[in-house]
Order: C-alpha cells, then sequence, then structure tokens
C-alpha cells in the first residue's frame, strides 16, 4: 500500500496562502453588539508553524466577506524548512479559536500573483483548499473549529532576497 497525498506546487516567489472570513447572522433579529466584540480569531499554521494571526476580525468589520494575507516572508522560512527538499509532505491547518460568534465562515486559498493588500475585500473568484465552518447551535455564542490537510508540496522559484539580522 502506498499513501498519496493531493499535489501543490508553491512558488516561493510569487505564491501566497490567503485567509478568507466572512460571518452570516443566524439570530432574528440581527444582534451585532450583544454579547459585545463579536468577532472571529483564525489562525493559519503551515507545519505547526503559524504563518498568519492568531488574529481577531471584529463582526462590525466583516459586512462583506474579508481576505487576509499570510505572512509571505515566514511562509517562505517554513516552506524552505522541508529538510533541505524542494518537496515533501506539508500540514496546513486552519483554525477559528474559540470565538464570540455566531456563524463564522473561514476557508484557505493557495493564490499566485495576488494583487490584494494584507487585509483586503476584493473577492477572489476561485475554490479554497480547506473551509471550514462551526458546527454550534444557533443559540450559542462561544465556537472553534479547526480543520486539516496534508499535501505534497513541491517548491518552485527563488525565494524573495532578505537580509537575516545576526545577533
Amino acid at each position: 500500500m502506498e499513501v498519496v497525498y493531493p499535489r501543490l506546487a508553491f512558488d516561493l516567489s510569487r505564491d501566497v496562502f490567503v485567509v478568507w472570513l466572512r460571518w452570516v447572522s443566524r439570530e432574528s433579529p440581527p444582534s451585532p453588539t450583544r454579547p459585545p466584540a463579536q468577532g472571529i480569531r483564525v489562525e493559519l499554521k503551515v507545519n505547526r508553524n503559524t504563518v498568519l494571526g492568531p488574529t481577531i476580525v471584529f463582526r462590525r468589520d466583516l459586512d462583506v466577506p474579508v481576505y487576509l494575507r499570510a505572512n509571505r516572508l515566514r511562509t517562505v522560512q517554513v516552506l524552505e524548512g522541508l529538510g533541505g527538499s524542494r518537496r515533501g509532505p506539508v500540514d496546513l491547518q486552519l483554525v477559528i479559536h474559540g470565538s464570540v460568534a455566531n456563524a463564522p465562515f473561514a476557508a484557505l486559498y493557495l493564490l499566485r500573483d495576488y494583487e490584494g493588500e494584507a487585509i483586503d475585500t476584493a473577492a477572489v473568484p476561485a475554490t479554497p483548499l480547506l473551509q471550514l465552518q462551526p458546527s454550534t447551535p444557533g443559540e450559542q455564542w462561544h465556537v472553534a473549529a479547526q480543520a486539516n490537510v496534508r499535501v505534497e508540496l513541491e517548491l518552485e522559484g527563488r525565494a524573495p532576497h532578505r537580509l537575516r539580522v545576526i545577533r
């Protein structure tokens, strides 16, 4: 028997992970201020290394879906640590931490030549690699969820030049 993982190519100079967040209110009538400070606390990990977050996006900022770009340099640094190989298994983990939220959605995209800002609302017309929504009853406010996928990742291109700080 041979285990086969989905294969992805990641261009170190052009590709980036982007997390999409959306809020769907299920309460009737909507109560965006009760309880206060409603929002989604989200994190993206690559091989157990955080490349985005954990960060909170408040409900008041989710009138439209929001896209968060993972830290590019941190992502490249983690991916270059595949044991010197340009190919290997990589675990991607998308987490909604215990947050005050009624119906948060989150999804993960791998995009090439993404022109969006670090926080953007311009739609990405694509299918996500991962998506999650906590299955929490509408009357409960404290939710958490996570989704994981292991992929065979092949690195392409060259990493952008950067200065290393030696202390």
